[in-house]
């Protein structure tokens, strides 16, 4: 298994980090889902204390933007 690597949680960053559970909610995702993203590196993931991990908010809704889907006028 591959090494993970989790970004530093210090100055600026550590005031806009956000739970996993408060990250999927957000997202309207479950928290694994979160787990997966930071895993394959589509999200850092912060380590708080060695134990607790956190994500960015503004990476969060960085990863998650909105797309048109033109829908046919027979199905609308």
């Amino acid at each position: 298994m591959a090494q993970k690597t989790f970004g530093d949680a210090s100055g600026t960053d550590a005031r806009r980090l956000i739970s996993l559970k408060t990250a999927a909610a957000l997202v309207d995702v479950d928290a694994k889902t979160i787990r997966n993203w930071i895993a394959a590196g589509h999200l850092r993931g912060f380590r708080i204390n060695g134990h607790l991990l956190r994500v960015n908010h503004a990476e969060l809704l960085a990863l998650v933007q909105p797309v048109n889907i033109e829908v046919p006028e027979d199905v609308a």
